[in-house]
């Protein structure tokens, strides 16, 4: 659901911004542009149109100032490596930089962007500020989830729970390999393994995926997966008992003639 509204406003986004430049230019792209011999003519129509200076366009467009004064001096164009830049600096497309027309927006609109520009003219200044605003920053957000994926790494992945059943579970169940992203912390990590209770809220919840660096101790204070007389757990090691971080729960007290075994250490939740 997320990622459908997230879309959705992507797409109000690049037509609100379409319908910016059409809404903006439209009185231009509809005169003659008899006299708009050069290129550079062009652009500084355009500027004062936009209400521009030699300055704003020379920091939006990265050209510096004193080239763009020899256009207007000497009459001279933009090279035509710099006309993609310059268009879009000053907000119009390549083909009306060039030519001096442009695609009326009947033609370049579907019904749909026709609706959504309609609803956007509606606002006020002030909401169609923060309509643009917002689907920027959501469109930035999308565009990064939409990266390239990243490395991977396969780890081992037991099929029972840690807080459940008996030692033999990590030593004879059926366990699988999953890929993880290659992260450091994924790296370190043995196997992993899935919670199943609540006794070690809030730091971890049942049905979490938990992340083992392999280890037969682990120090006071941190948290381990123990076999403890045959049975299995992920708590807190507390010198002479496994504690359970969730008051609900007594802690296990561990008594001399105990079987006790620590199978690693919890580094982390996938």
């Amino acid at each position: 659901m997320a990622v459908h509204y997230i879309s959705i406003i992507i797409r109000i986004y690049e037509y609100v911004k379409r319908f910016i430049r059409i809404y903006e230019f439209s009185s231009i792209c509809t005169r003659k542009v008899v006299g708009f011999v050069t290129i550079s003519q062009r652009i500084f129509h355009i500027l004062k149109e936009k209400r521009l200076t030699q300055k704003d366009f020379s920091l939006s467009s990265g050209i510096s100032e004193s080239t763009i004064s020899d256009w207007k001096k000497k009459g001279t164009n933009p090279a035509a490596d710099k006309l993609s830049v310059i268009a879009d600096s000053i907000g119009v497309s390549l083909e009306f930089l060039i030519t001096g027309k442009e695609k009326s927006s009947s033609t370049e609109l579907t019904v749909d962007e026709q609706e959504l520009l309609t609803y956007y003219k509606e606002l006020s200044d002030i909401h169609k500020g923060i309509v643009i605003g917002e689907a920027k920053t959501l469109s930035e957000q999308y565009k990064t989830q939409l990266k390239e994926p990243k490395n991977t790494i396969f780890i081992e992945f037991y099929d029972l729970p840690a807080s459940a059943g008996t030692g033999v579970y990590l030593d004879n169940c059926n366990k699988d390999m999953i890929e993880v992203e290659d992260t450091p912390l994924n790296a370190a990590a043995n196997f992993a393994l899935r919670v199943s209770g609540d006794s070690m809220k809030p730091r971890f919840h049942d049905g979490d995926m938990v992340l083992v660096e392999s280890r037969p101790t682990v120090d006071l204070g941190e948290v381990g997966i123990f076999i403890v007389n045959g049975e299995g757990f992920i708590k807190e090691f507390g010198g002479d008992r496994l504690i359970s971080l969730n008051s609900d729960y007594d802690d296990i007290i561990l008594c001399e003639d105990d079987s006790i075994y620590c199978k690693g250490k919890v580094i982390g939740v996938l």
